[in-house]
């Protein structure tokens, strides 16, 4: 049987914040990084929140959050018992956040009187690119992997998107959080898991992000186009919690976990060389050309012309090519070479991919996208 949902409630605009007015909770854990405090936009939080609650902060949260990171964090979420979670910043505190609740509710299970806790979870999302705000994943590393985890438990209650956060980002972080949308709604589009509905969210947050990802990196004061790139890493978050993803993701968390590269500039480097091995796929990567308005005679066209468009925005955003580029020395990445297949094809997002590849198939791949070259 197939099916179709969506969760959260789904709060936006610049007026979004408005809704922490309403809650009537009387305590209050938040889950971000040390930046949202320094920074002092945690107090556009707080704020908000009820006059008079208890609130205490978790704010210990790194890059590619870690497994003691969520010990960390749920030894205090459970010692102060809130009623309700509110995850501030990009995808690692969402992330770390969703993955505090699951192991919560693990834990709650194991207890002889099986009780789940509940609590009412609020995420607000300061990046526009995982789209962690209304997924039910959560990636967390452990040493030099990455392990995903997927839970339907983990989906916030509410996700309050507002396009304030993101006028301050660094074009870099603009640049890589984009691609890593597009990277979703791509894979969402492609995957042995689409349907119409995951379809046309894939192809409005593509077509947004063609129209809008270049003039927000260029211009990020504008609010419209800022709002318009928010809008496109939600849908396509919806889109891929409900078709699942594809290698470009199982191949850049492995990348980014072994080699320490983000992950949405791990996408955006190794997109090119996937979609050319994506054969399967061809006709849905020619569709979303036609989609874009693109004019070609061929399906093979109009997979050219979709990549040409990754290379552009690539290019324009200062993404570099390849491994090489971002200064991976080789014989360390040869060494890998057999547990990078391992970690990819064991990736809980390889199960959808179109195309099923063999173990040289993966290693004339990791080669192209190491040195930058289709021809290998």
């Amino acid at each position: 049987m197939n099916e179709f949902f969506i969760k959260p409630k789904i709060k936006f605009g610049i007026d979004s914040l408005d809704y922490l007015e309403s809650l009537t909770s009387k305590k209050y854990f938040i889950v971000t990084d040390d930046s949202m405090v320094k920074l002092k936009i945690i107090d556009k939080i707080l704020e908000k929140l009820p006059k008079n609650s208890e609130i205490d902060i978790f704010s210990e949260v790194i890059p590619n959050p870690t497994v003691e990171t969520i010990e960390n964090g749920l030894k205090k979420l459970i010692k102060f018992n809130p009623e309700c979670v509110i995850a501030l910043g990009g995808g690692s505190p969402i992330d770390a956040c969703k993955g505090m609740l699951y192991f919560e509710k693990k834990v709650a299970e194991e207890c002889s009187e099986k009780i789940k806790p509940f609590r009412h979870f609020i995420a607000i999302p300061t990046t526009s690119g995982t789209g962690s705000e209304v997924t039910s994943y959560s990636v967390i590393s452990s040493g030099e992997n990455k392990i995903a985890l997927a839970n339907e438990d983990m989906l916030p209650d509410i996700a309050i998107l507002n396009p304030e956060f993101m006028k301050t980002l660094p074009p870099k972080i603009i640049a890589d959080t984009g691609m890593d949308v597009l990277t979703h709604s791509l894979e969402a589009y492609i995957s042995l898991k689409s349907n119409p509905f995951t379809s046309a969210m894939a192809i409005e947050a593509i077509k947004l992000i063609e129209s809008n990802l270049l003039k927000h990196y260029k211009n990020p004061q504008e609010l419209y186009h800022r709002e318009k790139v928010q809008d496109a890493s939600c849908l396509a978050g919806v889109a891929f919690n409900n078709s699942s993803l594809g290698i470009n993701h199982s191949v850049a968390h492995t990348i980014g976990a072994k080699f320490h590269i983000s992950h949405g500039r791990a996408n955006a480097i190794v997109m090119p060389y996937i979609i050319q091995v994506n054969k399967n796929a061809w006709k849905e990567y020619a569709k979303i050309s036609k989609e874009l308005g693109y004019e070609f005679s061929t399906v093979v066209e109009g997979k050219d012309a979709f990549v040409k468009l990754v290379e552009e925005l690539k290019k324009e955003m200062q993404i570099e090519t390849s491994l090489s580029q971002v200064g991976v020395e080789f014989n360390e990445f040869k060494s890998k070479i057999p547990i990078l297949i391992k970690d990819i094809k064991k990736d809980i997002c390889t199960e959808y991919n179109p195309e099923t590849l063999s173990d040289e198939e993966y290693v004339k791949l990791l080669l192209k996208i190491y040195f930058g070259n289709n021809d290998i």
